[in-house]
């Protein structure tokens, strides 16, 4: 049960959980206390700072990738002091599982995040994973990983990768960049779907909700800023955390510019 590790560490709150709940208190958070919960709540649920808090997801959240101790025996995480300040999105993996298998195969390289959207590889469905709790620290954007929430959106904007990008997202399409930023102008690169886009911005309006950061702004320019500066805001891409990335700009109108408008 790696999955519900983080929870597992604290038996009084869990404890207190099933009483809630109505099921058999032994302090133990395995398959039958989630399934409680979740039907409890009445919508999805994430683990948030070593507790579960209900999300108005437009998708479950999948907790069975779990990160928090990869196949060679390594920890890619380390305990977070205080909330998280900023959700910080990145692609990355050419579904899912594939990112997910990237990260869990790191061998000794320092890479994780905490939220995976992405194709299913074997059903083809949309799917969100949870793979650490927020009340972790993942290594996704440097040092800006102790403010942040690392959130991968599971498709390539390379076209080295476009047989793969149409086979799992086939309303992605070509496009070259012009006048956006001097990172990307002149990138022909795979655009991100309409159907795509609405899952991951509709996801990240309610993850900004139940991690408590939707009063903050969310950044709406390309500007690579200082790890304080960045905290200011609800939502950036890893574009603003370093000059050497260019994730997200080429998506990131259609993932979360305007989010309060919802869907555009």
């Amino acid at each position: 049960m790696e999955q519900f590790k983080t929870l597992n560490s604290n038996k009084d709150y869990v404890i207190s959980l099933q009483q809630e709940v109505g099921v058999v208190a032994d302090g133990i958070y395995g398959p039958n206390t989630h399934k409680a919960v979740r039907n409890y709540y009445g919508m999805p649920i994430i683990m948030h700072m070593g507790k579960v808090v209900p999300i108005d997801s437009p998708l479950e959240i999948d907790w069975s990738a779990p990160l928090y101790e990869l196949d060679d025996g390594t920890k890619n995480w380390y305990t977070r002091k205080s909330d998280p300040d900023t959700i910080c999105v990145h692609w990355g993996g050419l579904n899912s599982r594939h990112c997910y298998n990237v990260f869990n195969m790191a061998k000794g390289r320092h890479v994780s995040s905490h939220f995976l959207i992405g194709k299913n590889h074997k059903t083809g469905e949309f799917e969100i994973l949870q793979c650490l709790d927020t009340g972790l620290v993942a290594y996704h954007a440097g040092k800006f990983n102790k403010y942040s929430i690392g959130v991968d959106i599971c498709m390539h904007p390379d076209l080295r990768y476009w047989e793969k990008t149409q086979k799992w997202y086939p309303d992605a399409h070509k496009q070259v960049m012009e006048d956006v930023d001097s990172r990307v102008n002149g990138k022909e690169i795979a655009m991100i779907g309409d159907e795509f886009a609405h899952l991951c911005r509709e996801f990240l309006h309610s993850l900004r909700e139940a991690t408590g950061l939707d009063k903050k702004p969310v950044c709406e320019s390309f500007v690579v800023m200082s790890v304080k500066d960045a905290a200011k805001y609800s939502i950036v891409g890893h574009h603003n955390i370093s000059a050497k990335k260019w994730d997200v700009i080429p998506w990131a109108e259609k993932l979360y510019f305007g989010i309060d408008e919802r869907w555009v």
